[in-house]
């Protein structure tokens, strides 16, 4: 729990304390909108990963949806959430059909 805290202190820093504000708010809600869950990814102690997924939101604030979604949908975070490896509909679908 000590690196999350420490990574939630220093993005907190970062927002709180940066001089493009509304930049920053946009980027939080956008982070709000395009969700990867720590449950469904096994990278959770790379906190390098997690910080580039959100600085898609920070650089592309201010751009267009579809380059948002295009760098959302190529980031690895989000490969990996969307994966079937383990999912339980291809496990039964795999048991049923054969």
């Amino acid at each position: 729990h000590e690196r999350w805290f420490s990574n939630h202190m220093v993005w907190n820093t970062i927002s709180l304390n940066a001089p493009d504000q509304l930049r920053q708010r946009v980027a939080w809600a956008l982070s709000s909108i395009f969700v990867v869950s720590g449950n469904s990814i096994s990278r959770t102690e790379q906190v390098e990963s997690w910080a580039t997924y959100y600085d898609i939101f920070v650089a592309h604030a201010f751009n267009d949806f579809k380059t948002i979604l295009k760098s959302v949908a190529f980031n690895p975070l989000m490969a990996e959430m969307l994966t079937f490896k383990g999912s339980k509909s291809l496990a039964y679908q795999v048991e049923r059909n054969g």
